[in-house]
């Protein structure tokens, strides 16, 4: 995979299991997108603040406590980026305000990872909170 924002953004193919048919299935790919959690903000300012070259910044009213913060994080990306709840994992940085998330089972369409990482991207970008 070869993608000019590899810092902020990983596409990742998934394996699938030996097929008789194997253009049967569409190929799934896991997003990790990495991440600074801003826990205790105010519920109007929940959602992401900024889109930067390698992280994207996300700001929860929740309390980082008993993975409160971490289940509302889930919650925004799934929210922002339409897909559900439970195919939404953070990978890494539990107890970090810096974390990676793994976004699983995508299908990135035909138009290739790039193509799909530029629209993820827009996304996140259209759903910056405005102060």
């Amino acid at each position: 995979m070869s993608n000019t924002s590899s810092q902020l953004f990983r596409l990742i193919q998934n394996t699938a299991p030996k097929s008789r048919n194997p253009k049967q299935l569409p190929k799934k790919y896991n997003l990790q997108i990495s991440c600074n959690v801003k826990p205790n903000a105010s519920a109007n300012r929940e959602g992401v603040i900024a889109v930067g070259p390698e992280k994207v910044d996300v700001c929860v009213a929740a309390v980082p406590r008993d993975g409160e913060a971490n289940l509302a994080v889930s919650r925004v990306f799934a929210q922002i980026l339409k897909v559900p709840k439970s195919t939404v994992d953070i990978i890494r940085g539990l107890k970090s305000r810096d974390k990676t998330l793994c976004i699983s089972g995508l299908d990135i369409g035909v138009e290739g990872e790039e193509k799909f990482i530029q629209q993820v991207r827009r996304k996140l970008e259209d759903a910056v909170i405005k102060k």
